[in-house]
C-alpha cells in the first residue's frame, strides 16, 4: 500500500522517519511505499529535536504553528489537496501531531462536500473519491473547519452533542495518556470518527510514537486491522 506521511510542527521528514521506523519495520518496509513530505514554512525546532538531529537541523511547519491564521491553514489544506491530486492516489495517510490535524482537516472537508480549489483542479464536491482510504493519526489534534477558513475565521471542529461523526473511513487514533505537549487531544479526535471505523490505541510514549514493547504491539495490531479492511475493500 502507498502512504502519504506528514510530520509534526517544528520537525521534518527525517524526524518522522525515525519516529515511525519501528512501526514500518514491523509492517514490512518492502510491502508498502511511504511518501514523506516536508512542510513549506521554515520553523524553529520542536523541543528535543536539536539534541538528536543536531543544532543546524532544518525544521518546518505546514501552516502558521500558532494556528491563528486562517489564510495560512487554508493554504496548507489547498497545498495538500493539490499534492494528493498530483502525486496520488494514496491508500492511506500517516500524520503525526500537526500532520494529523492537516490530514483530518482535508478528509472532513471532502466528506462534507466542500470544494477546495487547487492550482490545477478542485477536490470535492459530491461524487469525488476521498483522498485516502484509511488514516493513521499519531498524537493528533482537532482539525479545522474549512468552510470557516474560507470565510477568514479559524474554527476547530469539536465533538457535537449529537455525536455525529465527521470522518467515515478506517482510522487508527494513537495517543498518549501522558502527552504533556498537547494533553487531552486524543479522545475528542476519536469522537469525530465513526465509532465503527475508529480503532483507538492509548500508549505511554508521551508526545511520540510507540517504538517497543506492548504499546508498539497494540499499535501494530490496530494498523494491521485497518489495512486488512482496505485491502478487502471494506
Amino acid at each position: 500500500m502507498r502512504f502519504l506521511c506528514l510530520h509534526g510542527l517544528g520537525t521534518n521528514t527525517d524526524v518522522l522517519k525515525a519516529q515511525t521506523a519501528s512501526l514500518r519495520y514491523r509492517l514490512g518496509d518492502d510491502e508498502h511505499e511511504y511518501d514523506f513530505v516536508d512542510g513549506s514554512l521554515p520553523w524553529p525546532p520542536a523541543p528535543g529535536i536539536q539534541e538528536v538531529f543536531g543544532k543546524h537541523v532544518d525544521c518546518y511547519s505546514y501552516f502558521d504553528g500558532e494556528g491563528r491564521s486562517a489564510s495560512s491553514i487554508l493554504d496548507a489544506v489547498t497545498d495538500l489537496a493539490d499534492y494528493v491530486t498530483s502525486n496520488g492516489p494514496y491508500d492511506g495517510v500517516i500524520g503525526f501531531s500537526q500532520g494529523a490535524v492537516l490530514a483530518a482537516t482535508l478528509i472532513i472537508a471532502v466528506e462534507s462536500n466542500l470544494t477546495i480549489r487547487t492550482a490545477d483542479t478542485a477536490v470535492g464536491p459530491l461524487g469525488r473519491s476521498p483522498p485516502f482510504q484509511c488514516a493513521i493519526f499519531l498524537c493528533g489534534g482537532l482539525p479545522f473547519d474549512v468552510s470557516a477558513l474560507q470565510e477568514g475565521t479559524v474554527v476547530q471542529l469539536t465533538p457535537q452533542p449529537d455525536k455525529k461523526a465527521l470522518m467515515h473511513l478506517p482510522v487508527v487514533n494513537c495517543w498518549a495518556h501522558n502527552d504533556m505537549d498537547y494533553p487531552g487531544m486524543g479522545p475528542p479526535l476519536s469522537q469525530l470518527c465513526s465509532a465503527a471505523d475508529n480503532l483507538e490505541v492509548v500508549h505511554s510514549a508521551g508526545h511520540g510514537v510507540p517504538s517497543e514493547g506492548p504499546d508498539l504491539e497494540r499499535l501494530l495490531v490496530a494498523v494491521t486491522a485497518i489495512l486488512n479492511r482496505v485491502s478487502k475493500g471494506e
